[in-house]
């Protein structure tokens, strides 16, 4: 006795295109994702600028050019993890297990004219309105040694970065 079994339908081209589609989606983000999160952050160097963000006791770093809208702090060197900077103005450790085991040195890139929150548990710099608790950028220089500031201000210079910066509190 001989079986007819029904022959299998047939998928149409529209779903078989649709499903390697959504097979090739999920393996591109399989695969950024392996690679952005195991893939250790490249210890930077010195004049390397970067977008810092997130706590203070855990700050996030990406890589950025200088010229991008999202570089807020230029690198001025690592040191080991264990070590304190000299000629920084903050420092962060890369909290992952894979980044390098070393001490970032960060200086920041403060906007002249702008105004900054004077104590903030965050790594953003974003500019606030200038009233009370809070700190004006009056000058910005690339030269070296840098511009002496007015009477009353404090000058933060960085040669090894070539950044000089004139602050007032208000």
């Amino acid at each position: 006795m001989i079986i007819d079994e029904p022959a299998a339908p047939r998928t149409s081209l529209r779903k078989r295109i649709a499903t390697y589609a959504a097979t090739l989606v999920v393996a591109a983000v399989a695969i950024y994702g392996m690679t952005e999160f195991l893939t250790p952050v490249r210890k930077p160097a010195q004049g390397d600028c970067a977008n810092v963000t997130g706590d203070v006791a855990q700050p996030d770093f990406d890589a950025v050019t200088c010229g991008s809208a999202g570089a807020n702090y230029v690198v001025t060197g690592t040191v080991a993890k264990s070590a304190s900077c000299t000629g920084s103005f903050t420092d962060m450790v890369p909290g992952r297990a894979q980044d390098p085991d070393v001490r970032i040195c960060l200086v920041p890139l403060w906007t002249e004219g702008a105004c900054y929150p004077v104590d903030s548990g965050r790594m953003e710099l974003q500019p606030v309105d200038c009233a009370a608790d809070a700190f004006k950028v009056t000058r910005v220089s690339k030269d070296v040694p840098g511009p002496p500031c007015a009477a009353g201000e404090e000058r933060f210079s960085f040669p090894g970065v070539t950044l000089t910066y004139c602050t007032t509190t208000l």
